[in-house]
C-alpha cells in the first residue's frame, strides 16, 4: 500500500466513524423531537378546546339574558370552533384513557349543540341558561383530558431524559474508543516508516563522509518509503561504479594532457609562420578586390545613364507620335469647324434677309392698322350722325337708332382692337429692328471666326509637319541609344564577373587567413587546455582519494 493511501486511510477511518456517532445522535434525537412535538401539539389544541368551552359559555349566559342576533351569532360561532378544535384534536390521542375523555366531551357537545340550536330557534331562555351550567361538565372533562395529558407529557420528558443520558454515555464511549484506536494505529504506521527513514538518513551521512563501502539492503514494501530506500541503494552502487571508472579516467587523461601539451607547443610555432604569409596574400586580394568593385560601379553608373536616356527616347518617341496623331485630329477638328463656321454664316445671312423681310411686313401692317383707325373713327362719327337724325326722327328713327348705337359699338371695338394690334407691330417692330442688328453682329463676329479658323488650319499643318521631323530625329536618337545600351551592358558584364572573381580571391584569401588565425588562436587554446586537463586530472586524483571505493 502506498504511503498515501495509509495516511488518507488513517485520516479516513477515524472521521467515518465520527460521522456514523454524529448520524446516530441525530437520528435519535429527531425521534425524540418528533415525539416530544406531538404531544406539545395536544397540549396546545386542549387548551385551544378549554378556551373555546369558556367561549361557549359565556355567549349562552349572555344570550339567556339578551335575546339579539349578534349573541346568536357568537353561539353559533363558538359551537363551530369547538367542534373544529375537537376534530382536530381526537386523532393525536395516544391512551385509550385519554379517547374516553375525548368520546365524553363529543357526546355532550352534540347534546348541548343540538339542545342550545333548538332553544335559539324557539328563544327558550331557560333552556339556553340550562345549556349554559350544563357547558361546565364539559369544562370539566376538558380540564381532566389536559390533566392526562400533562402527566403523559411529563413522563415522557423524564423517559426523554433517560435517552439522552443514554446517547451522551454511548457517544462518550464511542468517542474514546475511536480516539484510542486512531492515536494507535498512527503511532504503529509513524514508528514503521520513521525507523526506514532514519536508516536512509544514516547511510546517507556516511556517503557524504565518502564511505562508499557500504552494503545497503534493497526494501521488500511497496509505499513510497521502500521505493525510496531501492533507489537510494541503486543510486548508491551506481555511484561507486561511476567513480571507479572515473578514477581510471583521471589517470589516462593525466598521462594524455603531458604528450598534448609537447604536441601543441610544435604545431603552435609551424602556424604562427604560415599565418604570416597567408596575411600578406590577403591585403593583396583585398586590395584587388576594391578596386574591380570600383570599376563595375562606374561601368553599372553609365549603365543606368544610358539606360536613362534610351527610356527617355523611347518615351519621346511615343510622345512625338502621340502628338501627331493629336496633331492630325486636330487639323481635322479645324476643317470641320471652318464648314460649320461657313454652314452658321450661310443661315445667318438667310436670318437677317428673313427678318429685313419681316421688318417691312411689319412696317406695311403699321399702315394698314393706321388706316384702319381712320375707317373706325369716321364709322363712329357717322354712327353719332345717324343717332343725332333718328332722335330728330322721333318716333319713326327707333329702330335707326339701336342700328346706329350698334355700329358705334363695333366702331369703339374696332378701334381697340386695332389700338392693341398696333401696339404689338409696334413692339414687333422694335424687337425685330434689334434682331437685326443682332444678327449683323454675329454675322461680323462668323467672319472674324472663319478668318481666326483658317489661320489656325494653317498653324496646325506647320506643326504637323515639325512633328514629323522631331519624330524621325528621335527614332534616330532611340536606335543610336539601344546599340550604346546593348554595348554598356557587355561592358557591364565583364566588369562583375571581374569583380566576382576579385571578390572570391579576397573572400577566400581572407578565409585562409582567418582559418590560420583561428588555428593558431585554436592551438592556443589546446595548450591552455592540455595545462587546464593537467591541472584538473591532478585535481580530480585527490578527490577520488577522499572516497572509500
Amino acid at each position: 500500500m502506498k504511503l498515501k493511501q495509509k495516511i488518507l486511510l488513517i485520516s479516513i477511518i477515524p472521521l467515518l466513524l465520527s460521522a456514523c456517532i454524529i448520524g446516530f445522535n441525530i437520528s435519535q434525537l429527531a425521534t425524540l423531537k418528533s415525539s416530544t412535538e406531538e404531544i406539545v401539539n395536544s397540549l396546545v389544541k386542549v387548551e385551544e378546546l378549554n378556551s373555546s368551552a369558556k367561549s361557549l359559555q359565556k355567549s349562552l349566559s349572555v344570550y339567556a339574558l339578551n335575546i339579539s342576533e349578534s349573541n346568536k351569532n357568537d353561539i353559533e360561532e363558538d359551537l363551530k370552533l369547538m367542534k373544529t378544535i375537537y376534530e382536530e384534536l381526537a386523532p393525536s390521542l395516544e391512551t385509550s384513557e385519554q379517547q374516553a375523555y375525548a368520546e365524553k366531551i363529543s357526546q355532550k357537545y352534540q347534546d348541548i349543540s343540538t339542545k342550545a340550536t333548538k332553544a335559539i330557534d324557539e328563544n327558550n331562555q331557560a333552556e339556553i341558561k340550562k345549556q349554559s351550567f350544563r357547558t361546565k361538565g364539559v369544562l370539566n372533562d376538558v380540564i381532566e383530558l389536559k390533566r392526562n395529558i400533562t402527566t403523559q407529557y411529563q413522563t415522557m420528558q423524564l423517559d426523554l431524559q433517560n435517552k439522552i443520558n443514554s446517547i451522551m454515555i454511548i457517544s462518550i464511549i464511542l468517542v474514546a474508543v475511536l480516539l484510542i484506536s486512531g492515536i494507535s494505529v498512527v503511532v504503529i504506521i509513524l514508528n514503521r516508516i520513521i525507523g526506514r527513514i532514519s536508516n536512509l538518513t544514516r547511510n546517507a551521512e556516511e556517503i557524504a563522509n565518502g564511505n562508499l563501502a557500504i552494503q545497503l539492503e534493497k526494501a521488500t514494501g511497496k509505499d513510497e518509503v521502500a521505493s525510496l530506500q531501492n533507489s537510494f541503494t541503486n543510486m548508491t552502487n551506481n555511484l561507486r561504479e561511476l567513480l571507479l571508472h572515473v578514477n581510471d579516467s583521471s589517470n589516462q587523461v593525466a598521462a594524455s594532457a603531458e604528450q598534448l601539451m609537447a604536441s601543441a607547443d610544435e604545431t603552435m610555432r609551424g602556424a604562427e609562420s604560415i599565418s604570416a604569409s597567408i596575411q600578406e596574400v590577403s591585403n593583396g586580394a583585398v586590395k584587388q578586390s576594391i578596386m574591380s568593385k570600383e570599376s563595375a560601379h562606374s561601368a553599372k553608373e553609365s549603365q543606368s545613364a544610358v539606360e536613362e536616356i534610351a527610356n527617355n527616347a523611347i518615351e519621346a518617341e511615343k510622345l512625338s507620335v502621340s502628338t501627331s496623331e493629336k496633331t492630325i485630329q486636330g487639323s481635322q477638328f479645324v476643317k470641320e469647324t471652318v464648314l460649320q463656321m461657313n454652314r452658321i454664316n450661310e443661315s445667318v445671312v438667310e436670318t437677317d434677309s428673313a427678318l429685313v423681310t419681316l421688318n417691312n411686313q411689319t412696317k406695311m401692317i403699321v399702315q394698314v392698322l393706321s388706316q384702319i383707325t381712320e375707317i373706325a373713327e369716321q364709322t363712329n362719327l357717322l354712327s353719332l350722325n345717324a343717332a343725332i337724325e333718328a332722335a330728330r326722327a322721333g318716333e319713326a328713327g327707333k329702330g335707326f337708332a339701336v342700328v346706329a348705337q350698334e355700329v358705334r359699338k363695333l366702331a369703339d371695338q374696332t378701334k381697340n382692337l386695332v389700338s392693341n394690334i398696333n401696339q404689338i407691330a409696334s413692339q414687333i417692330e422694335d424687337d425685330t429692328e434689334k434682331t437685326v442688328k443682332s444678327i449683323n453682329d454675329v454675322k461680323e463676329r462668323v467672319n472674324n471666326g472663319l478668318k481666326i479658323t483658317s489661320n489656325t488650319e494653317m498653324t496646325f499643318n506647320e506643326i504637323l509637319l515639325a512633328v514629323e521631323q522631331v519624330k524621325t530625329q528621335v527614332s534616330n536618337i532611340s536606335i543610336v541609344s539601344s546599340k550604346i545600351e546593348k554595348e554598356v551592358y557587355n561592358v557591364v558584364n565583364q566588369a562583375q564577373e571581374m569583380t566576382n572573381l576579385s571578390a572570391i580571391t579576397s573572400d577566400n584569401s581572407s578565409n585562409v587567413a582567418a582559418t590560420s588565425d583561428e588555428q593558431l588562436a585554436s592551438m592556443e587554446e589546446i595548450t591552455s587546455a592540455s595545462i587546464a586537463l593537467a591541472n584538473l586530472a591532478e585535481d580530480l586524483q585527490k578527490r577520488l582519494a577522499k572516497f572509500t571505493l
